[in-house]
């Protein structure tokens, strides 16, 4: 009997020892959670291939990212789909059905969120507020504030953060927009709408997030990675402040990155027009409380990748609606219209496009460039030819100026003549000076008959709505001169590319050449022999 209490006593006493290592500290084994990220941006309404039609938006589509993220999906459930902004605006296909048929395809995709992109606002803050209300996934921007005013889909849709769980593990995804959509977009300014410095908006909902707990911690923003930041991009500023953040996730500026460690933070970018999907492989070890290991993994769709055939058939209709607007042809052309950097902002582009503006507005001057480097061969104008040419959703607004304002904001641009920032200037002869410095380059303004013009006179002038805006605060001046009262600016109902259409179909046939009423200067002027 003493030796059976003695073995049990001896067997209670393991036994505690067991149950004391069990508990110790790092004595339980670690388990694994295996998260998958799945990361678009700058789709761009790229909803399928289109080659040679919209800008670099032509090797990519949706859909066909679609069947890649099934394929993803059915490998590791527990996988968060997001995107980061820039959605709709950019084909006929998105243009046709006010974006609908992106918001289709993406309902379907079962995105979680996305964070609300600056080319969001193109077609207007209404048409935003009924597209957002289509959505499922949660849109985000913790730098946007809507004030009581607002559109209600900014109030009651747009969100700071989203908390999200993944087989046990609480991830929170925080949006940021642009900081310069008030600089691009007047109306954000009228509509209620606020835009912070993405630092301080950063600064403000951290403490809320934290309080949520979240194990894992990701930045959505529709900011792009630069040498150093600017005013539209402050990625390298929060990711060397903010060390919360397990994974940054940039976009805006159309460039691939699978991966780069900037300051505090891990960071990729997904390139743009549905080209392809960033994949980021997080494994969170529940015992460390921390994620353990990151693989980025870039993944190009190409013709080896079908179409999701689910996801198709629901906009087969609106796809077809597409192709017949696009082949539709609206008039001819007697010469080729050609693009090019050189000389001053005259090519035949530049002047079809200034025809057209001057056409529809009255303006006796058109400040305007060309929108891209597509041409148009001798023959017949199609709908996709025009869609080459005008690829962005901009208005056209009319100022009064007089001929010292005019040179100001000419001043301003011949800082970038020789690049696709240059955009000329139709209805006046000048010359432009390359070699002067800068503020001294624009000489000789005179009116297109050679005549001088009088400094009383105010001209009508038409512009880009992103000119007129700052460019991106490219062009500070053109913004205040524009603002200024006695400019009175009047923005045009019309696009853009409807001004093109409607000019084109009015004619039948466009005669256009290349631009004779500017004089570059590029050689300096010979210095004075000195006398002794």
């Amino acid at each position: 009997m003493n030796g059976a209490t003695s073995t049990s006593g001896r067997l209670r006493i393991i036994w505690g020892w067991l149950v004391l290592l069990l508990l110790a500290p790092g004595s339980i084994p670690a388990r694994t959670v295996n998260l998958t990220i799945l990361h678009t941006t700058d789709l761009h309404g790229s909803i399928r291939a289109t080659p040679d039609i919209y800008l670099e938006h032509n090797s990519g589509s949706l859909l066909q990212c679609a069947t890649l993220i099934r394929q993803i999906r059915e490998e590791n459930p527990h996988t968060i789909l997001l995107d980061g902004g820039d959605v709709f605006q950019g084909t006929a296909e998105s243009l046709l059905t006010r974006g609908r048929i992106m918001s289709t395809a993406m309902n379907a995709m079962d995105y979680a969120a996305f964070a609300v992109g600056n080319h969001e606002f193109d077609w207007g803050v209404d048409n935003l507020n009924e597209w957002l209300l289509t959505m499922r996934a949660t849109p985000l921007a913790a730098n946007m504030l809507a004030g009581p005013n607002a559109p209600p889909a900014f109030r009651d849709r747009v969100r700071p953060y989203i908390i999200l769980e993944m087989d046990g593990i609480k991830v929170a995804v925080i949006g940021l927009t642009t900081p310069n959509i008030p600089q691009w977009f007047r109306e954000v300014n009228e509509r209620d709408l606020r835009v912070l410095d993405s630092r301080r908006a950063l600064e403000a909902i951290l403490p809320r997030v934290r309080k949520e707990q979240p194990q894992v911690m990701i930045l959505l923003a529709h900011q792009g990675l630069m040498v150093a930041d600017d005013a539209a991009n402050e990625i390298n500023g929060i990711c060397r402040r903010f060390g919360e953040f397990d994974l940054v996730l940039g976009g805006h500026l159309h460039w691939v990155l699978a991966g780069a460690r900037i300051g505090r933070a891990d960071y990729a970018q997904s390139g743009s027009g549905a080209q392809g999907v960033m994949r980021i492989d997080l494994q969170y070890d529940t015992v460390k409380k921390e994620v353990v290991d990151k693989t980025f993994t870039y993944l190009p769709v190409g013709e080896h990748i079908p179409e999701d055939p689910e996801i198709r058939d629901l906009v087969a209709k609106d796809l077809e609606r597409a192709d017949r607007y696009l082949n539709t042809r609206i008039g001819w052309t007697k010469n080729e219209l050609s693009y090019s950097l050189a000389g001053a902002g005259l090519s035949p582009v530049q002047q079809l496009l200034c025809a057209a503006i001057a056409y529809q507005t009255g303006a006796d001057v058109v400040l305007h460039g060309p929108l891209s480097n597509h041409r148009i061969p001798a023959g017949e104008i199609r709908m996709a030819d025009i869609w080459r040419l005008v690829p962005y959703e901009n208005n056209i607004g009319v100022v009064t100026l007089n001929a010292a304002e005019i040179q100001t904001i000419m001043e301003e641009a011949a800082v970038y003549l020789g690049t696709d920032r240059y955009f000329g200037t139709w209805g006046l002869q000048y010359e432009v000076h390359s070699y002067a410095p800068e503020g001294h380059r624009i000489r000789n303004l005179r009116m297109a008959d050679g005549s001088p013009i009088h400094y009383k006179v105010r001209l009508k002038v038409a512009l880009n709505s992103y000119h007129l805006s700052g460019g991106g605060g490219r062009f500070p001046n053109l913004a205040q001169i524009a603002a200024a009262p006695k400019s009175r600016l009047e923005i045009q109902p019309d696009s853009t590319r409807d001004m093109l259409i409607h000019y084109v179909r009015a004619k039948r046939s466009v005669d256009i050449s290349a631009g004779t009423n500017a004089t570059v200067v590029a050689e300096p002027p010979p210095r004075r022999a000195r006398h002794k």
